[in-house]
């Protein structure tokens, strides 16, 4: 079992990418309805995550070896405040 200490942050997939988020989201508090499941990412899949955050080819290229980890597929999200 994978548990996520408090702040650490989750990738949040949206179902048929119906929605999206605002990414300033830091910090608010959200209520999110779907289902979550511990998967194995690549590292194809890791290093794209990291070339759409921004980082560098040097960072990207550190990433040698998958990463399990949980993932959430939401069919809705609440902001609260």
């Amino acid at each position: 079992m994978l548990e996520r200490t408090e702040g650490e942050p989750m990738r949040v997939k949206f179902k048929d990418y119906a929605f999206f988020m605002p990414k300033d989201l830091a910090g608010k508090t959200v209520v999110v309805e779907g289902i979550a499941t511990v998967e194995t990412v690549s590292v194809d899949l890791l290093r794209h995550y990291a070339e759409d955050e921004g980082k560098t080819e040097e960072e990207v290229n550190k990433i040698i070896t998958p990463k399990t980890d949980i993932s959430f597929m939401a069919d809705g999200v609440l902001i609260v405040k």
